[in-house]
């Protein structure tokens, strides 16, 4: 099954000196769903895999930093990854999931309309 494309909004939160921050930041990675295994019946020796979420970008970026403005937007992209890869994979996931239902409903929709109006 083919790719698509998504967004999330993730949170990014530390401490410096003592003060606490957040960071809201739009992840927007791409997504393949898991797929089934191929054997039929299922055979333990094929457990099919598990969904693939990559990183694409992050906005908004780490800003200017200097010297360090390359370093500052690795680090960023860096923790995105590490974000989807983790803690965020299955959050990832649904988002995409729910992305993918709304398309296949549009879809479907819009053939039922097409299909009342031929039918006229």
């Amino acid at each position: 099954m083919s790719k698509t494309r998504h967004k999330i909004t993730a949170t990014q939160s530390g401490t410096v000196n003592g003060t606490d921050w957040e960071a809201e930041y739009e992840i927007t990675f791409d997504y393949r769903p898991a797929a089934r295994p191929i054997l039929y019946p299922v055979d333990r020796a094929d457990p099919g895999y598990s969904a693939e979420v990559e990183f694409m970008s992050i906005k908004p970026g780490a800003g200017d930093h200097g010297a360090f403005t390359d370093l500052a937007q690795s680090a960023l992209e860096d923790w995105a990854r590490d974000y989807l890869d983790g803690d965020g994979y299955d959050a990832a996931c649904e988002v995409a999931e729910a992305d993918r239902q709304a398309d296949e409903d549009d879809a479907r929709e819009r053939r039922d309309a097409l299909r009342r109006e031929d039918a006229r």
